[in-house]
């Protein structure tokens, strides 16, 4: 059947028989239980900063109410700006990778992409194996 390439975006490549990123290649056979996508929101910095913006905005000289309220959208840009993405995969061998990724839509369809390869080849190994299983004589 050959190796086909499933996925290609970002630096990661995602084949029928492995998955590529920068000089790392894993088999798909070596990856157990499949991928996984972690994201982590950093609530608790921004909530800080915009609390902190509110306090200044209400009981704030003019000045204070300045700095105050640009603190609202820099607490949006600091919580948009820390928002942590991780590809998360563990391999037969018991080791753990957590992969860094840029955006959510990227980590979504990576973790599709190596799930779904993952499928096919327990498949079409599957399916190769009965092939072998009917081809043998009756006894």
């Amino acid at each position: 059947m050959g190796e086909s390439k499933i996925f290609e975006s970002g630096g990661f490549v995602v084949t029928t028989e492995r998955f590529v990123y920068g000089t790392k290649v894993v088999p798909l056979d070596d990856i157990k239980g499949g991928a996984l996508p972690f994201v982590d929101r950093g609530w608790g910095g921004a909530a800080a900063i915009a609390v902190i913006g509110l306090l200044m905005l209400v009981f704030g000289g003019a000045f204070l109410k300045v700095i105050g309220f640009l603190c609202l959208p820099g607490a949006y840009f600091f919580f948009k700006a820390t928002i942590g993405r991780m590809l998360l995969l563990s391999t037969n061998s018991g080791e753990d990778l957590q992969i860094k990724v840029s955006t959510t839509d990227l980590l979504n369809s990576l973790v599709d992409a190596i799930n779904k390869g993952i499928q096919d080849l327990h498949s079409s190994r599957a399916s190769a194996l009965r092939d072998d299983l009917a081809s043998l004589p009756r006894a």
